[in-house]
This record gives structure tokens, sequence and C-alpha cells, in this order.
């Protein structure tokens, strides 16, 4: 008895390890980290100027990943972006405290165009940082500044994983 739920063990095991070589080849999936196309050379793109701080944190961020090159021939990514900010607590039914969570979020709309004029994405993204505001003006627009910049940051890496989608498919 022991030795047939063995025998059936060691079959099962088998049959599991003849059929992973044609599961993994079911996969339709691109991976954006490791050897590919993507991985192995820089991607060209022609990326327009900013016209702003975000945009410009935006823009070096996006050139660390790809490669900055302008002429006929190579995709076109335009990204506009803006910043706002919005109190995160109720101040009318809160107790007052030296503290105020407030939080910033950039926006910003892409566009890439690839050589010939055609639109590969078009679309929206946004990310948002929290911080913290109280009655030291100083402090207060530094921590402006910062969380703008950390949600630069975060949306620099979201606008290249939605160009690197874009140009897979």
């Amino acid at each position: 008895m022991w030795s047939s739920s063995g025998l059936m063990r060691t079959a099962g095991i088998a049959i599991a390890l003849a059929l992973l070589p044609a599961l993994g080849a079911c996969s339709g999936l691109t991976p954006v980290y490791g050897t590919n196309e993507f991985t192995t050379g820089r991607i060209e793109l022609a990326m327009s100027p900013p016209s702003n701080r975000i945009e410009q944190i935006i823009y070096q961020d996006l050139a660390l990943h790809f490669t900055r090159k302008s002429g006929p021939g190579v995709p076109k990514l335009t990204v506009t972006a803006g910043a706002g900010a919005v109190q995160l607590t109720d101040t009318q039914n809160v107790v007052a405290t030296a503290q105020r969570p407030d939080q910033m979020t950039v926006t910003a709309s892409i566009t890439l165009v690839d050589q010939k004029g055609e639109v590969l994405f078009s679309g929206s993204r946004s990310q948002s940082a929290d911080y913290n505001s109280g009655s030291q003006v100083l402090a207060n627009n530094q921590a402006t500044v910062d969380a703008q910049t950390r949600a630069a940051h975060l949306l620099a890496d979201t606008i290249r994983l939605s160009v690197l989608g874009a140009l897979g498919k």
C-alpha cells in the first residue's frame, strides 16, 4: 500500500516536471525587468523641453532610463505636469494641533508619438506625497517643495512604465 502511494507521488512529480516547459510557453507576458529588447539596449526618445520645475524633475528621471535624441525616426514624449495640495483633515470637526496633515498631488498629461506622427500613448497619470504643515512659514514652504519633488519622482517612474508598455505593443 505504501509502495503504491510512493509510485503515485513519483508519477505525479514526473508529469508535473514534463508539463512545466509547456506551461511556460503559454505565457504572453513580457517582463519589464530582466534581459529583453527593453533592457539590453537604451531606448531613444525625443523629449519636449520642460516648462516648470516639476516637469524638469520628471524629464531628468526619465533621462536616466531613456536616451535623449532629437530628429526624425525617434518617438517623441511630451509631459505636461502640475501640482496641487489638499488638506487632509476637516479643521471644523477636530481639535487644533500644531501640525496639519496635507497631501501634494502631481498630475501629468503624457503623449507619446511615433516617427510617423501616430499617437502610441495618450493619457494622464498622478502621484501623491503626504506632508505636514504648521505655524512656521519657511518649514511649510520646504515641506511643500519636498512633497512636490517626491511625488514628481514617483510620477516619473509611473510614466517610464507607461512608455515601456506603449512601446512594447
